[in-house]
Order: structure tokens, then C-alpha cells, then sequence
């Protein structure tokens, strides 16, 4: 982790309109961001009270930024929301190299740096006192269908592909590196970055990976076999996974937001990203406290 020294000047706020929490704290941090002296990269015509960006206005901010000099950048951005905001928010913000920090009003908030009850003072201390980054990597799905690309897309947490609805098993074969790895039967298969190591592939029985590992991870889910277990390979492959016995149902997910529909015979190529999103700490290493506190029952 790479410790950034304070005295930062220009934020973007990102806040979930559809939780009223969401919208109260980053009201109450706006003001005390700009009694701090701390400006905002806003979308024009935002209210005065609160310059920010709706959680949903991806393509705004990313054109936004793309418009701007790069001087004018926001050097933090400040996600109100839970896990599912955040993620979202990383996809977007990876390419521009802007760190995220976000403010839990969700359930878990496991990637989450600042918790809501000591809001807005440590959000403070971040700004003006440092912060610590650690860099994530990200991965991007390709699906091909009959020799043509049907979408491309980025996951910050993991590339899910099952057969939707539908209780009927998907045939997976899967090379790693032009290998053939693995071929199952079964609900379906989580490719999944250490950041989504512990979302739905810690569910289906993955690994736990800490974040700063440049590995992927291949969980089956369901798996009706002896032999289909999670698998974890370099970054720096490049997977291909093939399907059959698929449903009119059956989808390939990114991060649980994106969605596009599976045919038999298609072919999905997984590798990761050039670009990496970079998670603003306010303590070094909180990976395991993390762990422990949000997911020990």
C-alpha cells in the first residue's frame, strides 16, 4: 500500500439517491468539506448544497471527466452508498486512475472505507491528514457468438455465467491459457477478481484471496462432479469458456449489474484489465479487520 500524503482540494461526491441515509451524509459532509476549503467536481447545475453526482449517472461523470483538463480532476472520489454503489463507481473511475473511498449506508459495506457514525469527521482526516491506496484489479468478458462479438464489458468483483431461472444444468468447458482446465455440469461458473473473492464465490465455496494478489479465481456453482473444484490461476492468463445444454434463460452477469443473454456455442474470453481501480484506506492493511468484523457470524 502506497501511504498519500493530505491537503487535497477537489472531490466528486457519488451518492445513492434511492437511500435517504445516503443523501444525509453527503449533505452533512458537503458542508463540512467546503468550511475545510475543499471544492467539488460537480455536474452542472447541481444544487449548490450538494455537487454531486447521482449514483446512476455513470456516463455523465465519465464524459465529464473526459472534457475536463486533467488539472481540473477531482483527486478523490466519495461514494455514499453500499457495496453494489462502489463497485459500480470503480468500473467507471479505473480508467481515469481517481481513487474511491466509500461511505457504508448499505447492508455489509464490506469494501466500504468510512463508516457512517463517525461521519463526516473521518472523512476529514482522509482529506486533510492522508490516506493509504491499494490498487485492484479489474477484469473484462468478452462474449462471441457465430464469429461476432455480442458485448464487452468490465467487472470489478466477478463475471457470473448460469443459466438464469431455469433449474437445469449448463454444460462449462474452461481453458486457461489454451489448456483445457476443466469441463462440468452444473448451476453455473463465477470467475472472480481477489476483490469478488468474497462476494458470490466465497458463497459457492472460493477462496479467499487479500486484494493486493494478481490472481483469478474459477469457482463452480454446483458443480455435478467429484472433480469441479475453485481453481485460482495468474492474472496474467487469459481464459475461454465454452457452453452447452444452455437454457433461454441463461445470462452472463457483470458484478451482478450488467446482463446479456447466453446461447449454446458461445465462447466468453476472460483476462484482466489494464486498468486498475485504486480503494482509498484511512489505515493500512484493513483487509483482515474487514473480514472478520463484516463476514464472522
Amino acid at each position: 500500500m502506497e501511504h498519500k500524503q493530505g491537503s487535497l482540494t477537489r472531490v466528486v461526491f457519488l451518492v445513492n439517491g434511492q437511500k435517504p441515509r445516503a443523501v444525509e451524509l453527503a449533505l452533512l459532509a458537503a458542508r463540512a468539506l467546503r468550511e475545510a476549503g475543499i471544492g467539488f467536481f460537480a455536474p452542472a447545475g447541481a444544487a449548490a448544497e450538494l455537487p454531486a453526482y447521482n449514483n446512476e449517472d455513470h456516463l455523465a461523470i465519465a464524459r465529464d471527466l473526459a472534457a475536463a483538463e486533467k488539472a481540473a480532476w477531482p483527486q478523490l472520489a466519495v461514494i455514499f452508498g453500499g457495496d453494489g454503489t462502489l463497485i459500480a463507481a470503480a468500473r467507471t473511475l479505473a480508467p481515469f486512475g481517481i481513487p474511491l473511498a466509500g461511505v457504508n449506508v448499505g447492508q455489509l459495506g464490506f469494501l466500504m472505507s468510512l463508516e457512517e457514525a463517525e461521519m463526516p469527521g473521518n472523512l476529514l482526516q482522509m482529506l486533510q491528514e492522508g490516506y493509504y491506496l491499494e490498487p485492484r484489479m479489474q477484469i473484462v468478458g468478452e462474449l462471441a457468438r457465430n464469429g461476432g462479438r455480442v458485448c464487452r464489458a468490465t467487472a470489478q468483483n466477478d463475471i457470473v455465467i448460469n443459466n438464469g431461472s431455469i433449474s437445469r444444468m449448463i454444460g462449462v468447458s474452461i481453458w486457461v491459457d489454451d489448456q483445457l482446465a476443466l469441463e462440468m455440469k452444473g448451476d453455473g461458473v463465477i470467475i472472480a477478481t481477489p476483490t469478488g473473492s468474497t462476494a458470490y464465490s466465497l458463497s459457492a465455496g472460493g477462496a479467499v484471496v487479500p486484494p493486493e494478489t494478481d490472481v483469478m479465481l474459477i469457482t463452480p456453482v454446483a458443480a455435478h462432479s467429484l472433480y469441479a473444484r475453485p481453481l485460482v490461476v495468474s492474472a496474467g492468463s487469459v481464459l475461454r469458456l465454452r457452453f452447452a445444454n444452455v437454457a433461454g434463460s441463461a445470462k452472463i452477469a457483470f458484478d451482478g449489474q450488467l446482463f446479456y443473454d447466453v446461447k449454446a456455442g458461445d465462447e466468453v474470453t476472460v483476462a484482466a484489465s489494464r486498468d486498475k481501480a485504486l480503494f482509498a484506506w484511512p489505515r493500512p492493511n484493513m483487509f483482515f479487520s474487514k473480514l472478520k468484523a463484516k463476514l464472522t457470524v
